[in-house]
């Protein structure tokens, strides 16, 4: 059977490794995502980096870090979207200044959950913007947990806040080094909710991006004015039968970009990333990750793909695109 290209495991491979949560419970079980020596191999493979996970598991007494906290955070702001066929809404939440300051990188989500209810009602949501006490999350509602949420999410309200993750986009390291130069992102669904915080990191960093979004599913812009108030050019894209292929095409091949980010469907990341094979010298690529998570620290297992703990693990495509 072929391997699924977006399921590789990269030489840099734990969004975590060597962060205040890191050595993590995985590396106290014998199941370390990074490390193949606290998984009981003899040789390491890590493709060593100047950093290693085991000399910190052992510094730390070889015991697990405290995982993320949970606490409350109260809605101070909600915003009803007007989807074609469903509902979705934009939500304020404040939380201490501290966790703000970890959320400000591409790719970083939240877990969200109504008070007094399990853990198996976690909804993972990238954070569209964080500043000040104030985290800002884009929900829509597609199932019982979705659902619950909106119920929750009232303004004056609170809810069950964990945080921060960071694997929100994969291969968003690429996607850092390449802020400072020309960034396409092109955007479908409630998956715009994580282009806003990118174009935030471009401009800190005097780049420059240019966002194409189209309604998907959700049937319904809604980052646009935000966008373009970071300096971003967005360009509407209308419905089309090949799925805007062919206009997402003629932009990577007439225009000079460092990096792409997709953020939408799986579907719509394999298609861009066949776009990009067809290119002679093709862009780096970054993509929204679309596994199902529940924990989010690799423990419950939602999020195994192609034998990875995907909440954790750094995938790559199995081709190297000419890079």
């Amino acid at each position: 059977m072929k391997k699924d290209p977006l399921l590789q495991r990269a030489s840099a491979p734990c969004f975590d490794a060597l962060s205040q949560y890191c050595p993590c419970d995985l590396a106290d079980l014998g199941q370390c995502v990074s490390c193949s020596l606290l998984r009981g191999e003899q040789t390491c493979t890590c493709g060593w980096s100047g950093l290693c996970v085991y000399s910190h598991f052992l510094s730390n007494q070889s015991k697990p870090k405290q995982g993320r906290k949970e606490r409350k955070a109260e809605v101070t702001r909600r915003i009803d979207l007007e989807p074609t066929n469903t509902t979705a809404f934009i939500v304020d939440l404040l939380v201490e200044p501290q966790v703000i300051r970890t959320l400000t990188f591409p790719g970083s989500f939240v877990l969200l959950r109504p008070l007094k209810s399990t853990s198996r009602f976690n909804v993972p949501l990238s954070v569209m913007s964080a500043r000040d006490s104030t985290v800002t999350v884009a929900v829509e509602v597609q199932g019982p947990k979705t659902e619950a949420l909106n119920r929750a999410c009232k303004e004056g309200k609170a809810v069950t806040f964990s945080g921060p993750f960071w694997s929100g986009i994969q291969e968003v390291g690429r996607l850092r080094n390449l802020a400072g130069g020309n960034i396409l992102s092109v955007a479908k669904g409630i998956s715009q909710a994580a282009v806003l915080q990118a174009a935030q990191y471009v401009k800190s960093r005097g780049g420059h991006i240019k966002a194409l979004l189209g309604p998907g599913s959700l049937g319904l812009v809604f980052v646009d004015q935000a966008l373009e108030d970071t300096g971003a050019i967005v360009q509407k894209l209308p419905r089309q039968k090949d799925h805007n292929l062919t206009h997402i095409y003629t932009e990577l091949a007439t225009g000079t970009y460092d990096a792409v980010l997709s953020a939408g469907s799986d579907r719509q990341h394999r298609a861009i990333f066949d776009l990009l094979q067809s290119l002679e010298d093709p862009p780096a690529f970054a993509w929204t990750s679309n596994l199902t998570m529940v924990c989010a620290e690799g423990i419950c297992g939602s999020c195994l793909a192609g034998g990875f703990r995907g909440c954790k693990a750094q995938l790559v495509p199995e081709d190297s695109l000419g890079y």
